[in-house]
């Protein structure tokens, strides 16, 4: 058993369409719809807000402040 096994977010993208694919080709009964729904609202979430985090931190990793400029750019008048 190999147990450096990771789970990426890419691969949870893929079980979304996957549930999304097998929900619109009829694979669930009735009854079991209802949970799945819930997995996939879950999922759907999740992965929203990780996307929303990484985004985030790459507009953060991507502003960089201008340190060169004085702290007080006045001239003596």
């Amino acid at each position: 058993m190999n147990t450096n096994t990771q789970i990426t977010i890419s691969d949870l993208d893929t079980i979304r369409n996957i549930i999304d694919l097998a929900c619109a080709r009829g694979a669930f009964r009735g009854a079991e719809v209802s949970q799945v729904g819930a997995v996939f609202d879950k999922l759907s979430g999740f992965l929203e807000a990780v996307i929303a985090q990484a985004q985030a931190q790459q507009q953060d990793a991507t502003a960089t402040p201008d340190t060169t400029a004085p702290a007080d750019q006045s001239q003596g008048e």
